[in-house]
């Protein structure tokens, strides 16, 4: 991604089998679903907190890797306390798509459904055949165990493929029906089977031959049924920022095409890491696609669906998950206040940094003294927690600095959309 925009004690039951008890269907008028994206989760078993991953996480773009995992336990305890029918993740669920990883992502989604939580997940460009994999030890990294596509759907048995009424034959894709009335497709958009032969994850996504036709008939069942039918996958179904290549889904204007005949009005998306909803028509009708901003970076948000079954009716808010109360519950004061300084300096440092290296690179044309190249990454910085935030970038000196610049000058561009950064938390509208 862009900086600037960018075993255990406990048996995995779901690892080993393909039978277990459903849930079952979610009675009443009303759905709430929380839906989180793009967690990136490192097991604790995979390093030691030494220097070398130290050095490994100050370099990833923003993310909150070292708290990683305690951040996506603060997502299941909240979860666990707000009772939802359903929690939903679109991917990337891993840091680089370790077995370990996985593993542990499957046994903390297992607390919610003993808690008779539906969970469904998909996979994201991290998770699958991922080259990169690695743990670490002191000063040292070493590769670790992958998984491919037939291993995740094991171990995510119980987190959607046990309780899914149809798979389709060319993908990880699957329907499930937690309700009469609301179906989800969980659409497998990653791209994973020459990740080896490359040496590295696919970024962009796609939906393989025949998929789209499978799309298709459900989305003709659903309309039979009259019921609400919402696609959720790991790339985005429309162009959401100015850097789109890897992000929007591949050949898009046919998904849509296929979405909007199926009666589709929205979509749940991720990847971008930024917190983003976005409106297209598609064949006269409006179709929405809600990209939720990456639970490990920046305001750590979680979306929140609420269904009106009976009017189809639908109403989704974005809320940022209180991680440092949760540390400071289990950690204590001290802990939470670390926590707190770490958070917001490796979000604000990566569009710092960024912005500096290109001034310095452009400084022999420009001629900017270093205290104003300077001013102009502390803005940058600002800037690039706006964008994950999905919110207006405040009126700083720093950021006003960047408005008397020539147009011409790389990443103007960028701190003048963040100033029109509306409309990214709330949403209401029909789904059916």
């Amino acid at each position: 991604m862009l900086t600037i925009l960018v075993g255990s004690a406990l048996l995995l039951t779901g690892c080993h089998q393909n039978t277990t008890e459903k849930l079952p269907p979610v009675k009443g008028r009303n759905l709430t679903a929380m839906v989180i994206s793009d967690d990136h989760v490192i097991a604790p078993s995979l390093h030691d907190n030494g220097s070398a991953f130290d050095s490994y996480a100050g370099n990833d773009a923003g993310a909150d890797l070292k708290y990683s995992a305690t951040i996506f336990k603060a997502f299941i305890a909240k979860a666990i306390a707000t009772k939802p029918d359903v929690v939903i993740v679109s991917g990337d669920i891993t840091n680089n798509g370790e077995k370990a990883s996985h593993e542990y992502v499957a046994r903390q989604l297992q607390r919610l459904t003993q808690h008779r939580i539906h969970v469904y997940v998909i996979p994201g460009n991290h998770d699958l055949n991922n080259p990169l994999t690695r743990g670490f030890k002191g000063k040292k990294q070493h590769e670790v165990e992958a998984i491919d596509a037939a291993q995740f759907k094991q171990i995510y048995a119980k987190a959607g493929y046990n309780e899914a009424v149809a798979h389709d034959s060319n993908s990880l894709s699957y329907l499930v029906k937690p309700s009469k009335k609301t179906w989800f497709l969980m659409l497998n958009s990653a791209i994973y089977k020459s990740n080896y032969q490359q040496g590295s994850s696919t970024v962009g996504g796609g939906l393989p031959d025949g998929t789209l036709d499978w799309v298709a008939k459900i989305g003709r069942e659903a309309k039979k049924q009259h019921a609400i039918l919402i696609p959720v996958l790991h790339h985005n179904t429309m162009n959401h920022t100015m850097i789109n290549q890897g992000y929007t889904i591949g050949y898009a204007d046919q998904v849509r095409d296929v979405f909007s005949k199926a009666n589709v009005k929205l979509t749940l998306s991720g990847h971008i890491h930024a917190q983003s909803i976005k409106h297209k028509t598609v064949n006269g009708k409006e179709l929405t696609d809600i990209a939720s901003g990456a639970l490990i970076l920046g305001e750590h948000y979680y979306g929140t669906l609420t269904l009106d079954q009976q009017t189809g009716k639908a109403q989704y808010h974005a809320t940022s998950l209180n991680v440092s109360a949760y540390i400071q519950q289990h950690q204590g004061v001290k802990a939470a206040k670390a926590y707190q300084k770490y958070d917001h300096d490796v979000l604000y440092a990566s569009g710092y940094n960024a912005a500096l290296s290109s001034l310095y690179e452009d400084r022999d044309e420009t001629q900017y003294s270093t205290k104003k190249m300077k001013t102009l990454a502390t803005g940058m910085g600002e800037a690039n927690i706006a964008m994950f935030r999905g919110t207006p970038v405040k009126q700083t000196p720093a950021v006003l600095a960047w408005e008397q610049l020539p147009d011409s000058v790389r990443l103007k561009e960028f701190i003048l959309k963040t100033k029109n950064l509306h409309g990214n938390l709330q949403w209401s509208g029909a789904v059916r």
